[in-house]
């Protein structure tokens, strides 16, 4: 029976297709993250709460934060221009560009946690171990630890997928494990410019 408010026959018309689809990997990646973000949310309100009940912070002779915190905040930034780099890389099917790119994003990672390491050892050396009795040196070998520990987690997914890109196992069609690896090290670059904000407004 033809509709004569429409002009078309109604069994011809057929059910329209969702605009937004999400895949089972993405949907379970979205969840990781989300549930990474609540230990870096837990451990960012506990520094705060800690930091607001302790009028003396930091006494007049212990050092500030350490200025390698800026360097390794500007590796940061090169890793993740990286990534975008290899995702643009295997959208364009240059996957010699995209193995290039991943190799930069792998050393950088490493290139990060050298930083951060260097940064722990300024403050040994000035006697502020991770066992010194004072909640300023505390929390920031926790949250920068916290933070190292998740770059160190992601070093070998990252290998995983240099590996295969090796292999040719990834094309413009098809890279959404390379993807997840790209969203990982993009949300880890946001978190850390968190933790570095809330670091330096804090001290």
């Amino acid at each position: 029976m033809r509709d004569p408010f429409i002009g078309a026959d109604r069994e011809t018309v057929s059910p329209r297709e969702p605009s937004f689809k999400m895949s089972i990997g993405q949907m379970g990646m979205i969840g990781f993250l989300a549930s990474v973000a609540m230990i870096f949310g837990a451990t960012i309100i506990a520094y705060l709460v800690t930091r607001a009940n302790n009028a003396v912070w930091r006494t007049a002779e212990m050092p500030g934060l350490p200025l390698g915190l800026l360097g390794t905040t500007a590796v940061m930034f090169l890793q993740a221009a990286c990534m975008s780099w290899a995702l643009r890389s295997v959208r364009a099917n240059k996957l010699a560009t995209l193995e290039r790119a991943l190799w930069w994003s792998l050393g950088l990672g490493v290139a990060f946690i050298a930083g951060q390491a260097i940064n722990w050892y300024e403050l040994q050396s000035a006697h502020l171990t991770v066992s010194a009795r004072n909640l300023y040196v505390f929390t920031f070998y926790m949250l920068t630890g916290v933070h190292a520990l998740h770059i160190i987690g992601g070093l070998p997914p990252l290998g995983v997928v240099i590996y295969r890109t090796r292999q040719r196992e990834y094309s413009s069609s098809r890279h959404e494990g390379l993807k997840f690896c790209v969203q990982y090290w993009h949300f880890l670059g946001v978190v850390w410019l968190i933790l570095l904000g809330v670091l330096f407004f804090a001290t």
